[in-house]
């Protein structure tokens, strides 16, 4: 298995100390994978920072790690915008992005900085929204008259790293999403689902999968428990590989003081799943 840590992004846990000693403590210690909540306005709080700035901040003093959403929701951007953010911080940090896929769910957030739509036309805008995306990625001058999203002639340069294009994890449970993510996606990331859900729904995407003859794709979870202590932890984790999982993110929420030590905890413990 591999691991991750997943901040929060919203105050406290939103501080260059926070951020900086988060990222340091998890590239020294072998942890795979730092993601972040990409949100501007949450029903706990409103103090956050951009998802994509704190991810440049972190990719500066990082090395190894990969760095990504969890996750972002597309339909609050404009995607080809966010497409030229996406590759700039994948040439920015060697490679290393992940986006992870949403289609939103907070509606006060929308529509504060963007617009807001119901469920199935925020799924119907994610699914144009990445096809764009990819499409900006790949080739070299776009024309896209889609539904809601339209470009002329749109160069994207430099292109990402990642080829063809930057890794996708797509958080959902949703029929249609799943089925996008088997097309698009690279990996698939839910949250708050018990392990049987997980294993349910994994066996329904392997099938996805295998439709659009895809081969290469991670198996992730993001669990937004904390505070477990090395038993519950070590429990957990054993469920989720069993229901075939590949890679645990726990969420931190920890002070930047209890940062450094607890995430050579995290580590120390999950080394025994690698």
């Amino acid at each position: 298995m591999r691991f991750g840590v997943v901040v929060p992004g919203h105050e406290p846990y939103h501080t260059p100390e926070y951020l900086r000693t988060v990222a340091e403590a998890a590239d020294k210690h072998g942890i795979d994978v730092a993601l972040i909540w990409d949100h501007y306005n949450l029903p706990w709080s409103n103090s956050t920072v951009d998802a994509w700035v704190a991810l440049s901040y972190m990719a500066s003093i990082t090395e190894n790690i990969l760095l990504g959403t969890c996750v972002t929701p597309i339909p609050f951007r404009p995607p080809a915008q966010l497409a030229k953010i996406v590759s700039s911080l994948d040439n920015l940090s060697g490679g290393r992005v992940v986006l992870g896929v949403g289609a939103g769910w907070h509606r006060p957030e929308f529509e504060g900085y963007s617009r807001w739509r119901g469920d199935s036309e925020r799924v119907s805008m994610t699914l144009e929204a990445v096809n764009l995306m990819t499409r900006l990625w790949t080739e070299g001058k776009v024309t896209f008259k889609g539904k809601y999203y339209q470009t002329r002639s749109t160069v994207l340069e430099p292109k990402p790293v990642q080829k063809p294009y930057p890794q996708m994890w797509w958080g959902t449970t949703g029929k249609r999403m799943l089925n996008a993510a088997a097309r698009y996606g690279t990996g698939w990331i839910p949250t708050t689902i018990t392990p049987s859900h997980y294993k349910h729904l994994r066996r329904q995407l392997n099938h996805l999968l295998e439709n659009h003859h895809r081969k290469e794709f991670t198996y992730a979870y993001a669990d937004f428990e904390t505070r477990k202590n090395e038993r519950e932890l070590s429990e957990t984790i054993e469920e989720f590989k069993d229901a075939g999982c590949q890679l645990y993110a726990m969420t931190w929420r920890f002070t930047a003081g209890e940062s450094r030590e607890r995430i050579r905890w995290f580590s120390d413990i999950v080394s025994s799943f690698r």
